[in-house]
């Protein structure tokens, strides 16, 4: 069952929360919202799960229009951030919670309660009895998952889960929530702020800011391919040199590279743009490139920084600062070349936005 969602607008008071939400989530698909805080993810997930009224547009469930039918109705179960487990209740209790709301049979309930223990690799022992504060906060995260699995749900919606758990513990979780989604076949989206989340995890990658969605597409769609300066950015970490165009021609400084027009995110003419490239794109040399595949710079190594993955080299260029990733050891400082990939070198209006 697919999920549509169109013109969708949310205001709050004066601030408009969603502008324009237009998307799809193919049935069975992941879905990772991204963006910073405040773009309108939590917004746009309430507004699904019901928990928000919109003020325009639809949102389609399959051929079944949800607008405007309560949480209840909408077969929908959301895992929060901080759990949102009864501290009072046994962990079965938790979990069987919204299968006694529909008044299934003591048995069915148990039968289901157990499978989905199993599922999400919890310990059943005395389940009955301990609170979910006897647990860790991945096992307790846990609880949340398989409560709102049990219902078997149309759409799954996860509010930033592993945001309070610590880094290994949170890489785990990725792997098994992305397996078990996988395996039970349900339509999921997944509100993040970390990237790397959103990357490994989802089929379908929504990255949004200021209440509207900058770009959708498959991770490697976004990250290799980024259509605003906004998105070249908070993927990655990326480099940007300020350029010119002047009478076909790229300059930095008093330098010159040839760029083919699908590099350029806006219409090519003259004036100022911004060049963006990731660090782990761009390569030191002693000379250039020398092949139309590359573009490259001269510039002065200033430092280089052993990270742990490998090193952070600082070079500058025309008085503009660049740094290159690599697995190379520690380069003496100098004169050197930075060598660029055209395929990866990415030209935005200098105002950072697309160009009318």
């Amino acid at each position: 069952m697919d999920i549509r969602i169109e013109h969708l607008y949310k205001k709050y008071r004066d601030k408009t929360a969603l502008s324009d939400i237009n998307l799809t989530l193919p049935a069975g698909s992941f879905t990772a919202i991204l963006g910073p805080s405040g773009c309108g993810k939590t917004t746009l997930m309430r507004c699904l799960a019901g928990f928000l009224q919109v003020d325009a547009g639809t949102i389609r469930f399959g051929d079944r229009d949800v607008t405007h039918l309560p949480p209840q109705n909408r077969q929908t179960a959301m895992v929060f951030q901080n759990y949102a487990l009864w501290p009072h209740m046994s962990v079965y209790d938790n979990i069987a919670y919204g299968l006694k709301l529909k008044k299934l049979d003591k048995k069915e309930i148990e039968k289901k309660v157990y499978a989905i223990l199993e599922k999400v690799e919890l310990d059943t022992t005395d389940v009955k009895k301990r609170r979910p504060t006897e647990y860790s906060g991945g096992q307790q995260q846990r609880i949340a998952l398989a409560r709102a699995l049990v219902l078997e749900p149309k759409l799954l919606l996860m509010d930033e889960p592993l945001s309070n758990l610590d880094a290994k513990v949170r890489q785990r979780l990725r792997v098994e929530i992305r397996s078990l989604q996988k395996e039970l076949g349900i339509t999921a989206i997944y509100v993040t702020h970390d990237q790397d989340e959103a990357l490994s995890m989802a089929d379908q990658v929504v990255l949004m800011k200021d209440g509207r969605i900058e770009q959708v597409g498959e991770p490697e769609q976004l990250y290799y391919g980024p259509q605003s300066y906004f998105v070249s950015h908070f993927l990655g970490n990326s480099n940007t040199l300020k350029v010119e165009s002047k009478n076909g021609k790229i300059f930095v400084g008093s330098q010159t590279i040839d760029l083919p027009p699908e590099a350029f995110r806006a219409r090519r003419g003259d004036g100022r743009y911004l060049l963006v490239v990731r660090s782990e794109d761009a390569v030191l040399a002693t000379e250039p490139a020398g092949t139309p595949e590359f573009v490259s710079l001269r510039g002065v190594l200033r430092e280089s920084l052993f990270v742990g993955s490998g090193y952070r080299h600082w070079v500058q260029i025309e008085g503009q600062n660049l740094f290159v990733h690599s697995d190379d050891r520690r380069m003496d400082k100098g004169d050197v070349y930075v060598r660029m990939p055209v395929s990866r070198c990415f030209v935005f209006p200098e105002n950072g936005g697309p160009e009318e």
